[in-house]
């Protein structure tokens, strides 16, 4: 498959999942910092949102071949953005997970939490993040099998992994995230 080509299917398969366009603007933010491509590709973030996917895609061609940059480093960078702990990989995971969409930005001094019941696997996921000090995860001590539609309170159950025994948690997203 052509270097560009790929490109497009990497950010067009993210733009489908839960939390994808959100995560895609961190990456195209990312992209920005390659040399020659400059904030040309990081500004698409802001077009993409108000434009059709087509037309997204076409302009993002459009400045890949004009920057005349190394396709290889975009896919590079494509690729560390979704396997490291990134903002990108962040949004992804609270859409799989919670199907929630991260706030753009709170209110100082304020904290936005989400109540959840997870599946060990998905808590693993999490818990990655919590050493960039941008969530916090506290365990409520509630326990359920998942799958049956079991919540406690507002509890949002694990939508990525969905069954077997969930253990609750609260995901405190922190200040840190936003600067």
């Amino acid at each position: 498959m052509e270097e560009k080509e790929e490109i497009i299917e990497k950010l067009n398969e993210m733009l489908i999942k839960p939390g994808g366009k959100q995560a895609a603007r961190f990456i195209l933010n990312s992209l920005g910092a390659i040399p020659i491509v400059g904030g040309t590709i990081a500004a698409s973030g802001n077009l993409w949102s108000e434009k059709e996917q087509q037309n997204f895609n076409e302009k993002l061609v459009e400045w890949i071949e004009q920057s005349n940059v190394d396709l290889n480093k975009i896919l590079k960078v494509l690729e560390s953005e979704l396997r490291e702990p990134t903002k990108a990989n962040l949004s992804l995971l609270f859409g799989e997970a919670l199907g929630l969409e991260i706030p753009f930005m709170i209110k100082s001094g304020t904290a936005y939490e989400v109540s959840t019941t997870l599946h060990p696997q998905t808590l693993a996921e999490f818990e990655k993040f919590e050493s960039t000090g941008w969530i916090t995860i506290i365990s409520n001590g509630n326990m359920t099998n998942m799958g049956a539609g079991n919540s406690f309170g507002n509890s949002i159950e694990d939508k990525k992994r969905p069954r077997g025994m969930g253990n609750g948690f609260i995901i405190r997203l922190n200040e840190s995230y936003y600067s």
